[in-house]
Formats: structure tokens, C-alpha cells, sequence
């Protein structure tokens, strides 16, 4: 068993660590090439071309005697007359991967620089490459995901529901218990000041935290406190990059008879009638834990107590008392006839044992006794012989000449002890 643990606990912990590698969902950040500069001289067109998994931005574009180059290799004492063509070149070409222009059409299309007459005049375009499409239809609520998304400040100016004064307002919304992670980036000259626009949640209006990136480019960072935000865009000459993406975890449902304490990233489940406890981590944008149904407790079984009459308890004792009446008087009766019936029985065996011990069977006593008209004759024992026979023989007549039994000697004896 011993043996067995080091392997179960190297097991667990790879499980958990792949359980939790496949569980977080990894936002890979926005792939933005650097920034390419294109010089196109008079009688030149404009041509440039991202990969074909990427789309063109345009981040700056200038006509006019701009600076020694090589399309202006002597210095008059003019360079820095031109004028602003970002906005023209932005809309034909940010958002496609291929771009050409004639130096002609930006010219015709823009007003014309104050220079001195004689000097050339030629296209500067600075352009980027990013990875991915940008977002379509902002009029719309955009559902914001774990993945990054971006679109350009330029889209939310000239749609159709924006006004064309004023800012423009893209609505962004995670689901609920999640956060927005919005980042902007200028790749105008960061020393310069630019009106950013702002963030409006929950009612309030919020600014961007700026900074300078490693690219020495301005951003401006804001992270939500709610899964909705308002993101109000100032329209600017050069174009901007907005990039946005949800994090933290998606509220879950509880059982009905629990409460839920979430902070940050951790989330602890009570149920409200027990003692049972879940707690849930959230890394990037999953839950790691689980959450069980929360057991009912165990009522115990109430005991009617039934109500005592008092006129039936009456009763009850009344009847018990005449019941123990007459069992008392029926002991006593059953008692009394035992007894009698005892002594009766005593008495009967004690005159059968006198009688035996005082009549022998063989030797009578010598006494009898004989009525003889209306008398009777005490024998004694020493004459009991003669008497008998002088006795019986006249009597056997009386005279009435009427029969007189004689007893037998057996019919009547007494013991002459006692005579």
C-alpha cells in the first residue's frame, strides 16, 4: 500500500494539472506587426500588401515637402510643409490586405499644402499589420468573449448610427460575473494631446488609465467592475486600434436553499438549513470545483400528547374501585368456603382414625347392650356370657307374642372401659 501511494498522488496531480491547463482559456493578444513607412514620390502610386491572414491599418499619412528623403534629397530650408491626408488614405485602405493609390487621387482629394512654388511635393504612409478581422455592425450590442477581439475608431465615426459631429458609442456586454478588459492604442506622436473619449458604466462616466507601451506608443487601459460598459470614441484625425476581451468566470447557478459569497476570483456556497460548505476557484474563465445539492435536514416526528378527560379519568377510577370490591369480596367468600371445606375434611379424616383406633376388627369387647321392653342391660365383663344366654332367651317373645330381634353382638358394642 505504501508503494502504491507516490504513484496515486503523482497520478491526482497530473490529472488536476491537465484538468486545469484545458480548463483555462488562454487569450492570445492581438498580433500587430511594426509600424512599415512608404515614401511614393510624383508620378508614383501607392502599393502595399499584408499576409493573408491579416488586414491593413493606416496609421499615418502626410502630403506635401515633408522631410529630406528620397524623394527630396537637397535641403531648401522647407521641409515640414504638408498637410494631414490620414483620414483620405484610411478609408481606402484600412481594413483590406491590399492597398494601391495614386499619388494623383490623394492629391485631388486633399487640400493642397502652403509651400513655396517649385518645390516637390510627395506621399508619406505609415501603415500596420494585424492579424485577424476586425468587428462588423457596431450599431449592435457586441458579445464579448474570452478571445480578443478589436475593431478601429475610424468604424464607429462613420457609421450610420453615430452622429457625424460627435462621438461615436460602441456597446460591449460579458455575461454575467464576468469583466471587460477594453485597451486602445494611438500610434500618433505620444507627446501630443488627444481628446480618447471615455467609458460609461453603471450610469458613470470613466476615463482610461494611459501609458506608454514598450513600442513607445500611447495606450489607454480599463478594466469594468460589471459585465456591461458603454465605450464612447472621440473622433480623432488618426485612426486607433480598440481592442476588448472578457475575463474572470460566469456566474453559476446555486441550489435554492443556499447563499453565495463571491470575492474576485473565489466563490463560497452555504446552504442555508445545514452545514455543508463548496468552495470554488476561478482560473481564467472556468470554475474549478463543484457544487452538490444541499440535503434536507432530518425533523424529528412531533408526539401529540392527548388531552386527559376528567370526567372519563372519574369514571375509569370509580369502575376500578368497585372492580377491587369485588374481587376483595369474592376472595374472601372463595376463601372462607376452602376453609370450611378444609376443616370438614380434617374433621371427617380425624373421626375415621378414632373410630379405627378404638373398634378392632377381631377383638370386640365384651359388652353389648339389649332392649328388652324398653330396657337396657349392663353387662359387665365378667359376666357377660351367662347374662347373654339368660338373657336372650326369654326375650326372643315378648309377650304380645310379637318377635323380638336380638342384637347381635356385632350390631352395638361399647368398650366396657368406659361403662
Amino acid at each position: 500500500m505504501d508503494n502504491m501511494e507516490p504513484v496515486t498522488f503523482t497520478k491526482i496531480y497530473l490529472q488536476g494539472l491537465v484538468g486545469i491547463l484545458l480548463c483555462v482559456h488562454i487569450s492570445v493578444s492581438l498580433d500587430i506587426s511594426a509600424e512599415i513607412d512608404t515614401e511614393i514620390c510624383a508620378m508614383e502610386d501607392f502599393s502595399a500588401q499584408c499576409k493573408y491572414d491579416e488586414i491593413m491599418m493606416i496609421t499615418k499619412a502626410s502630403y506635401g515637402h515633408i522631410r529630406l528623403g528620397r524623394c527630396a534629397k537637397r535641403d531648401f530650408g522647407h521641409f515640414g510643409c504638408y498637410v494631414d491626408v490620414t483620414s483620405f488614405v484610411s478609408t481606402q485602405c484600412t481594413g483590406k490586405r491590399v492597398c494601391e493609390l495614386q499619388i494623383k487621387d490623394i492629391a485631388a482629394s486633399s487640400v493642397l499644402p502652403d509651400c513655396a512654388e517649385g518645390l516637390l511635393t510627395f506621399v508619406e504612409i505609415s501603415h500596420i499589420c494585424i492579424k485577424g478581422r476586425p468587428m462588423n455592425n457596431l450599431c449592435n450590442t457586441i458579445n464579448v468573449g474570452a478571445a480578443e477581439q478589436f475593431f478601429f475608431s475610424s468604424q464607429s465615426i462613420q457609421l450610420s448610427c453615430s452622429s457625424s459631429s460627435g462621438p461615436g458609442y460602441v456597446t460591449l456586454e460579458a455575461q454575467p460575473g464576468q469583466t471587460i478588459h477594453v485597451k486602445w492604442v494611438d500610434f500618433d506622436d505620444a507627446s501630443q494631446s488627444h481628446e480618447y473619449g471615455g467609458i460609461v458604466e453603471n450610469g458613470f462616466e470613466h476615463a482610461y488609465e494611459t501609458n506608454i507601451n514598450s513600442n513607445d506608443q500611447l495606450e489607454g487601459v480599463y478594466i469594468s467592475k460589471s459585465n456591461a460598459i458603454v465605450l464612447v470614441i472621440s473622433q480623432t484625425r488618426r485612426n486607433q486600434i480598440i481592442k476588448f476581451f472578457a475575463s474572470g468566470c460566469v456566474d453559476i447557478d446555486i441550489p435554492h436553499d443556499a447563499d453565495m459569497v463571491r470575492t474576485d476570483n473565489t466563490m463560497v456556497v452555504n446552504c442555508l438549513q445545514t452545514e455543508q460548505v463548496w468552495n470554488l476557484k476561478c482560473i481564467g474563465t472556468r470554475w474549478i470545483g463543484a457544487i452538490g445539492t444541499c440535503k434536507p435536514p432530518i425533523v424529528p416526528p412531533v408526539l401529540e400528547i392527548p388531552v386527559e378527560d376528567n370526567l372519563g379519568a372519574e369514571k375509569e377510577l370509580e369502575i376500578d374501585a368497585r372492580l377491587s370490591n369485588e374481587l376483595f369480596i369474592g376472595i374472601v367468600v372463595a376463601s372462607t368456603v376452602t376453609l370450611c371445606g378444609f376443616v370438614f375434611v380434617v374433621g371427617y379424616l380425624c373421626t375415621r382414625g378414632m373410630k379405627r383406633r378404638y373398634l378392632p376388627n377381631k377383638d370386640y369387647e365384651k359388652c353389648e347392650m339389649v332392649a328388652v321392653d324398653g330396657t337396657i342391660t349392663r353387662m359387665l365383663k365378667n359376666d357377660n356370657v351367662q347374662t347373654w344366654q339368660n338373657t336372650m332367651q326369654p326375650t326372643m317373645t315378648r309377650n304380645d307374642q310379637v318377635p323380638v330381634v336380638a342384637m347381635d353382638r356385632d350390631f352395638i358394642t361399647v368398650n366396657t372401659n368406659n361403662l
